[in-house]
């Protein structure tokens, strides 16, 4: 069983691969093409500044001249690179090139990142052709001729006639941990510093096995309650965590999933891809650190994107050892 997912929204044909808003943004800040200058690059007309992380500040001489598809890459980044078939967290950012306005960007608010990985046919080939070997923090600009982004059909969604070119700003925001601990082991489950009555953790053979909640009133809301406190890099909203975990219905006997004893996963944060509860409990969390997390029903499994066994109305019990960060 995958690690608890969010109930999948609809997927683009081509460039994002969540669904994002339906809106298109506003002019990007067009201008003469006298005025602009081939800064960060040498593509003539476009201009690309900003720091990967945050939304790019793109100026162009719209229209702008695309005779082909062509990468430039404006900040090198000195993470690990991203690699063939292996899940990454982009940051993407589309202009129309002849107009110059911004149709879509995940930096827009309500938006998130993109988990994705180059061989998933969510992303236009050219694209997933320039990001094998960046390595995280870097920023790609791309010019994508008509032909090879949405062709004759254009993409009216994004205010793209049929054979405009576009722009495309990708950010390498987040690969694979490199750096990934060893399970915590036995580590027991300490006092509440809030003094609540919490569901014991049983351990077998020095590991979490499973959730005793007999006693414990169900929750109402999220509770997250550190077992254990990490000292390493602190999980982001776009970052990718290696964790293992044991999840369990309350009052249930065992857990319906645990990874203890076998390989961790490896599970992408802040981009709508996993349960709720998740996003909002693991963002902070160090390295190294072992959380108890008790997910009422709105937050955890919903009854659209629930396991079978598992109703959409249950609270659920989760231990989540924070092996890796990226």
């Amino acid at each position: 069983m995958p690690v608890p997912p969010r109930p999948a929204p609809a997927v683009l044909s081509a460039v994002l691969a969540l669904a994002l808003a339906a809106g298109v943004s506003a002019c990007s800040g067009s201008v003469d093409r006298d005025d602009v200058r081939a800064a960060e690059g040498t593509i003539t007309g476009l201009t690309v500044t900003g720091e990967p992380g945050a939304a790019p500040a793109v100026r162009m001489a719209a229209p702008l001249k695309v005779t082909g598809t062509r990468t430039e890459t404006v900040v090198a980044g000195t993470g690990a690179p991203v690699q063939v078939d292996q899940l990454f967290v982009l940051q993407l950012t589309m202009y129309d090139a002849r107009t110059g306005k911004k149709a879509i960007s995940t930096y827009d608010p309500g938006q998130v990142p993109m988990a994705v990985k180059n061989t998933d046919d969510t992303l236009f080939p050219a694209l997933s052709k320039a990001l094998v070997g960046q390595r995280q923090g870097s920023r790609l600009v791309l010019t994508v001729t008509g032909d090879d982004a949405y062709g004759d059909a254009g993409a009216p969604q994004y205010g793209i006639d049929p054979g405009d070119p576009v722009v495309l700003v990708a950010d390498v925001v987040a690969v694979p941990p490199t750096e990934v601990l060893p399970a915590l082991g036995s580590q027991g489950l300490g006092a509440d510093p809030a003094g609540r009555a919490l569901p014991r953790v049983v351990e077998r053979d020095g590991l979490p096995d499973r959730i005793d909640t007999s006693g414990v009133a169900k929750p109402g809301r999220l509770v997250v309650v550190p077992l254990v406190t990490g000292t390493g890099p602190a999980v982001r909203d776009d970052s990718l965590v290696t964790v293992d975990y044991l999840g369990q219905v309350w009052g249930a006997a065992y857990p319906f999933e645990d990874t203890f004893t076998k390989e961790p996963a490896l599970v992408p944060i802040g981009v709508d891809a996993v349960t709720e509860a998740w996003d909002r409990a693991l963002v902070g969390v160090r390295r190294g650190s072992r959380l108890l997390v008790l997910a009422p029903p709105r937050l955890s499994f919903k009854a659209a994107g629930s396991p079978p066994a598992i109703p959409g109305s249950a609270t659920i019990a989760y231990v989540i050892d924070v092996l890796g960060v990226s």
